[in-house]
């Protein structure tokens, strides 16, 4: 029999949710106050610690430190009534397992238990979502997690607000998935999701919208990860305004192939964007591999700029997730009127006047046309399957990526 303890000072909670797990055939413990918790952890060592973040005296973090530095591989997942990301990303940082806000789903609560068990117990998650298909055709690859949670500080691009986000890992069969937070709605990085596009790719749900995907996506589709739950505000964190940061976190994790397979998309027959305009194209085609073949096209200080990309993780590590978001100041006053652009820093973005860039060094002498093709590689992602297949694009942003991306479903 598998034993959790909860520690929570509303007694409401400590009996419906004790009743609701032993039901589910869990030994439950319970106590009020982080004290009577701490002794009761020590006493009986429970597997699972159901701890709530707001109790007087000492407050749930307190209580975490103190049990990490018992037992570094407590299984702590914490709950709170007042969730915010940054309370979230807190509780991780500190060795939480996860986070979950209250009022509490218990489908969620059994899902998180479970997950942390290496279990399938309880009830299904109702929240809509897409799964990853089980196949076993002569393409199959592996579906991928990461190996443990981890948290990412930053601002966003476009809302200029603090925020942070959580990466865990998820089953087989989940796909990746944006839980919002503190709202708890989650919303699949799948097309049939996505808002709005133009200066960044954005998801919405019934209620929420998460922003600025398309650099975490990239890097999923690169490292191969196929489930992973991301806990975030409105908008992910730009960083350092490439994705370099983030492979950096997932090489922390590591990388966990699951038992089941997925099929790559393997495009057949070619397809190209009908009514571009303005020397635009973008199309693909069959091929052997997964490659973009990008030309872009600017006035001086960018000029014609070409690159070549054939898929593979140390290539896009080295030659592709470094390149960074880049503006024109003149564009910043229209941006800043549209309500975007807000968190552009002079760390985050390279700023470009008509002599060139007048903020950093350039990564690379081509980081524009760079920066084009990690945002399609991250686009692309978005059913959540590798591609095989040869992309041109020219002068192509979000939105004809996005509308070829809802071409290659419709050929499904």
């Amino acid at each position: 029999m598998h034993t959790v303890l909860i520690i929570d000072d509303e007694k409401a909670i400590l009996d419906s949710l004790s009743s609701i797990l032993e039901d589910e055939g869990f030994q439950v413990s319970k106590a009020i106050d982080g004290n009577e918790g701490l002794s009761l952890f020590e006493k009986e060592k429970p597997e699972i610690v159901l701890l709530d973040v707001w109790m007087p005296g000492m407050d749930g973090l307190q209580v975490l430190k103190r049990i990490m530095k018992k037992d570094k591989d407590a299984v702590v997942i914490v709950i709170s009534g007042h969730g915010t990301i940054s309370t979230a990303v807190e509780a991780v940082k500190r060795g939480a397992y996860d986070f979950l806000e209250k009022p509490l789903s218990i489908d969620k609560v059994l899902e998180v238990i479970s997950r942390s068990l290496g279990l399938d117990i309880g009830r299904a998650d109702k929240t809509e979502s897409v799964k990853v298909g089980i196949t076993k055709g002569p393409d199959t690859h592996k579906q991928k997690t990461i190996g443990k949670s981890i948290v990412v500080y930053g601002l966003g691009l476009h809302s200029g607000v603090k925020t942070g986000m959580i990466l865990l890992p998820m089953p087989e069969n989940t796909g990746i998935i944006f839980e919002h937070m503190p709202d708890g709605e989650r919303i699949p990085a799948y097309i049939d999701y996505v808002f709005s596009v133009g200066y960044a790719s954005s998801l919405k749900g019934k209620n929420c919208l998460v922003r600025t995907i398309e650099h975490l996506l990239a890097a999923c589709h690169m490292y191969g990860i196929t489930n992973l739950l991301i806990k975030v505000s409105e908008e992910v964190p730009i960083l350092d305004g490439s994705s370099i940061e983030i492979c950096k976190k997932i090489d922390e994790a590591g990388i966990v192939e699951q038992q089941e397979g997925i099929e790559p998309l393997r495009v057949h027959d070619p397809i190209v964007l009908p009514g571009l305009s303005d020397g635009k194209y973008l199309s693909i085609e069959p091929w052997d591999v997964f490659e973009i073949d990008y030309t872009l096209e600017h006035p001086k200080p960018i000029g014609i700029q070409k690159y070549r990309f054939i898929g593979g993780r140390e290539n896009f590590i080295n030659e592709i997730a470094p390149a960074r978001t880049f503006g024109f100041l003149k564009d910043f006053d229209k941006l800043e009127k549209m309500g975007l652009g807000s968190g552009g820093r002079m760390s985050n973005v390279i700023i470009l006047n008509d002599e060139g860039a007048i903020n950093t060094k350039l990564r690379f002498k081509d980081e524009f046309v760079r920066h084009k093709v990690l945002d399609l590689i991250g686009d692309i992602y978005l059913l959540n399957r590798p591609i095989i297949g040869k992309i041109t694009a020219k002068q192509t942003g979000h939105i004809e990526n996005i509308a070829l991306v809802k071409a290659l479903k419709s050929k499904q």
